[in-house]
């Protein structure tokens, strides 16, 4: 979709405007007009901060799809399982009501899946209703009946993801036969991602680091899948269900930080979180993916995080999302711009993948 941002305007703006608004944000004293001004900017920021998105001002794919998701209460609309799934945090309400009544619907993730609709039907059939699946009018009275304990119990914590531990097994062995999604962050054209001062993309050094790290994985016998091609662009839920349709074991993103601090600098791992829901698997194989980033590139530890973004979300399997430096850091530009140092970022990565799959 077109990026819309300070300066933009429009119908598109007043739908955002108009979203905004209902969520409780403050468009200050123009409210909606249609006119992307400092007020919409500061809001789109607010949101995308509470929805553990990138804080931009900007609404690209990820901001507006969350942003029309955030909008659905539980009884808006009636719910099914369909493809494409339906996500929205209306799904989020009904999860954690489901679970919290002992119905395992799966992570709290807003996406009306096979999980979430066995554990409808489970719990249609408790309280003797059709068991259908579906989330009507008669499925929303019968939770009312249990109000009293839904709301006592609404900040319960769920396992998020239920995934099987890895095995121990040699080094030679250990990545034969593993199905690895290799991401590469952006696409130019028409997205470059963040730009160096020298003028240095985002998504072409992304798409050389991840080729590395993807030939490192080819040579012990790993089948690595690519979500898009050098030079091409793929939206990111296209990237997510393509992994998801290939049922791959780990999805591993690669992005190179930006920001108009261009003292900003280190490397940082990101996993997926949402509230009090998080992938354990994710923040396992993030965290040591960060630790031999940071030993091997000897750069700031910017941590781990985790984060709301939608590749994390909706991804059926452990997902990280990878910075190791900051492109608009002239320091740390200079480094990308080397094969050594591009090389260092695929094997650290590597060596963390190893970590994990020994653990």
């Amino acid at each position: 979709m077109q990026l819309i941002k300070r300066g933009s305007r429009g119908n598109e703006v007043v739908d955002i405007q108009t979203r905004l608004i209902k969520l409780g944000f403050n468009l200050g004293p123009t409210g909606v007009d249609g006119i992307f001004g400092k007020y919409t900017e500061l809001a789109v920021k607010k949101f995308q901060q509470d929805r553990g998105l990138l804080i931009d001002g900007i609404v690209g794919e990820d901001t507006w799809r969350e942003l029309v998701e955030a909008t659905y209460r539980l009884g808006d609309r009636i719910l099914y399982l369909r493809s494409p799934f339906l996500r929205g945090d209306d799904v989020k309400q009904l999860q954690r009501f489901l679970n919290i009544l002992g119905f395992n619907a799966g992570p709290v993730d807003g996406i009306f899946g096979s999980l979430t609709e066995k554990a409808v039907r489970e719990f249609q059939k408790n309280v003797e209703l059709v068991s259908d699946g579906i989330v009507g009018p008669s499925t929303l009275r019968a939770f009312q009946n249990f109000r009293r304990i839904l709301k006592s119990n609404e900040h319960a914590d769920f396992p998020v993801r239920e995934e099987e531990p890895p095995t121990s097994r040699g080094v030679i062995s250990i990545f034969k036969g593993k199905r690895v999604a290799v991401d590469f962050g952006h696409g130019y054209p028409p997205d470059p991602g963040a730009v160096g001062p020298s003028g240095l993309r985002e998504s072409e050094v992304c798409e050389d680091v991840g080729e590395r790290f993807g030939n490192l994985l080819d040579l012990l016998g790993a089948k690595v899948i690519y979500t898009r091609k050098k030079g091409e662009f793929v939206g990111l839920s296209e990237r997510a269900n393509l992994a998801n349709d290939l049922k791959v074991e780990l999805f591993i993103s690669f992005h190179i930080s930006g920001s108009t601090d261009t003292k900003a600098e280190g490397s940082s791992t990101y996993y997926f979180a949402s509230g009090n829901h998080f992938s354990k698997r994710g923040k396992k194989l993030a965290q040591v993916i960060q630790e031999e980033l940071v030993s091997s590139l000897g750069r700031k530890d910017g941590r781990i995080h985790g984060k709301n973004f939608l590749v994390l979300r909706e991804t059926r399997m452990p997902a990280v999302l990878i910075e190791p430096v900051y492109i608009t850091n002239p320091e740390e530009e200079k480094l990308l711009k080397e094969d050594v140092f591009r090389q260092k970022i695929a094997v650290a990565v590597f060596d963390g993948l190893k970590r994990y799959f020994q653990a």
